[in-house]
């Protein structure tokens, strides 16, 4: 059978940590702009529109969720412990690729009632703490492919990811301290892996109770598409450390997708021997690309290795447009102002 050309779709926006210049100045008066914020929450509280959060270390004195039509929710951090060292007393997370239409209009209509009329102004000057990519390859799997990640300082594979058959699951790139985090995964297996979770709650839910054979064999049938579903590569870049950047900055930094590089197995291009085209993938996966190579330098498999990894680069994997792509995802959430891209003074 004919194997199917893999697809790179358009970034998603999978997680956005944002602050808002509020009750944070020199001379603003903090409790006293606290106070009726913090009735409103209530109200919000009590309405059902939003529930009372808990955050481990918070650097907030109000955490709450807004809960969203869409069945997801934002989670809402107001009153700055330290303002003269946090840039925000709003501190907002949350992740636009589970959004339905009308989430993110939810979310400032909430936030106006309970911050008041500046919230609109507010929302010109966000500034990004985190934000996360990512990027789905359709017809791809991490198995059929190698992968390497270039100007990565001493980790160049952080972890990486094995079931059973030597099944590859997914490669981290970046240290647990760096400012960035890259990495490409399966995302089929975590598919899976939510539709076994969400099968076992079903059960659980009548444990105590006489065996439910309908309930388990409905839960096993909705996780079957899951299991007949394409193949998905997921790759990801996640900017942990942004430190307070302006929305209108981000497509000035740099594309971090075209550190990227794919040699696609399935395709055509130069052929190994089985036993050298066995120990070049080995180590490939276990010490990265750069290393494997390096590895083969000086053995008469050099030339032929180094044909092997050149021939079998990825046609489908383009990421020249993709940082900016990525961008523009962030003003289709619809979220923030146009005035929000537009250049200001910091």
């Amino acid at each position: 059978m004919k194997s199917v050309i893999p697809f790179v779709l358009s970034p998603v926006v999978d997680r956005l940590a944002y602050v808002l210049p509020w009750a944070c100045g020199r001379h603003d008066d903090q409790e006293a702009m606290l106070n009726p914020v913090r009735r409103r929450i209530a109200k919000a509280i009590e309405a059902g529109t939003c529930e009372r959060a808990y955050s481990k270390g918070a650097r907030y004195r109000e955490n709450f969720r807004i809960l969203l039509d869409g069945g997801s929710h934002a989670f809402v951090q107001v009153g700055a412990l330290i303002p003269e060292r946090q840039k925000g007393g709003i501190r907002v997370v949350i992740n636009p690729a589970k959004f339905d239409d009308g989430d993110a209009a939810q979310i400032n209509r909430v936030m106006r009632r309970i911050i008041g009329r500046e919230y609109d102004q507010l929302m010109q000057r966000p500034l990004i703490n985190c934000i996360d990519f990512a990027v789905d390859i359709q017809h791809a799997s991490l198995s059929r492919m190698l992968v390497s990640y270039s100007n990565a300082q001493r980790h160049t594979v952080m972890a990486k990811r094995m079931a059973q058959h030597c099944h590859i699951e997914g490669y981290n790139f970046g240290s647990v301290t760096s400012d960035y985090f890259c990495v490409a995964y399966d995302k089929s297996a975590e598919r899976i892996h939510a539709a076994i979770l969400n099968m076992v709650k079903q059960i659980n839910r009548k444990r105590g109770k006489q065996e439910n054979e309908p309930l388990t064999a409905n839960a096993i049938k909705q996780m079957k598409p899951k299991l007949d579903g394409i193949e998905v590569v997921r790759v990801e870049v996640r900017g942990k450390k942004l430190r307070g950047m302006p929305l209108h900055k981000l497509d000035s930094l740099p594309n971090r997708f075209a550190r990227f590089r794919f040699a696609d197995l399935a395709g055509a291009g130069t052929q190994l021997s089985p036993l050298t085209e066995r120990a070049f993938l080995a180590m490939c996966r276990q010490d990265g690309v750069k290393a494997a190579l390096e590895a083969f330098k000086h053995t008469k498999q050099a030339r032929k290795v180094h044909a092997f990894w050149r021939s079998h680069q990825a046609n489908w994997w383009k990421p020249e447009p993709l940082w900016q792509q990525a961008c523009d995802a962030v003003q289709e959430i619809g979220l923030f102002p146009l005035a929000a891209l537009e250049a200001w003074d910091d």
